[in-house]
């Protein structure tokens, strides 16, 4: 008897890019974006380095959100994307995974983003809380608007001080 093994890799596609180029404005929904490396989308207010150069959001996330709309004093205005991905889980993105996107190449933080507490979902166990991630810039490149990200690498050990 023969035994066959398929291996499905799911394709996770870049649904929108996003640049803030002030604090408090909308962003502005683009085609494709520069990522510089060491610092984050080129012309993003928060393109100053550190371990939040780029936020990720996947789609199931966003999805859950916007049907939160509704919900009086819920701060999702706050959580606000450069990259908005379809086909991953929050889950599969995990602190020092490396991804590849074009030409560039994206390590996620330890660094997620969590609930505040004026949030009425602060203590019920909010989504978002650990959803919403941010990335380093490894290797810039320019990223487009419907191009597939792959794994670039598994998590890297990192020494904490």
């Amino acid at each position: 008897m023969k035994i066959r093994f398929i291996l499905i890799q799911v394709m996770v596609r870049i649904i929108r890019l996003t640049r803030y180029a002030e604090k408090g404005l909308s962003g502005e929904t683009l085609e494709s974006a520069s990522l510089l490396a060491g610092l984050g989308m080129e012309g993003d207010f928060h393109a100053r380095g550190g371990e939040r150069q780029l936020s990720l959001l996947c789609l199931e996330t966003k999805q859950w959100m916007d049907a939160q709309a509704s919900i009086e004093g819920l701060c999702l205005g706050r959580y606000k994307e450069n990259i908005l991905l379809d086909g991953m889980a929050p889950a599969d993105l995990v602190p020092g995974k490396r991804f590849k996107i074009g030409e560039a190449i994206l390590e996620i933080s330890d660094a997620p983003k969590g609930c505040f507490p004026e949030c009425p979902l602060f203590s019920g166990g909010c989504l978002l809380a650990g959803q919403y991630l941010f990335a380093t810039i490894v290797r810039g490149g320019i990223v487009k608007t419907g191009a597939t990200m792959e794994s670039a690498g598994d998590p890297i050990e990192k020494e904490k001080p």
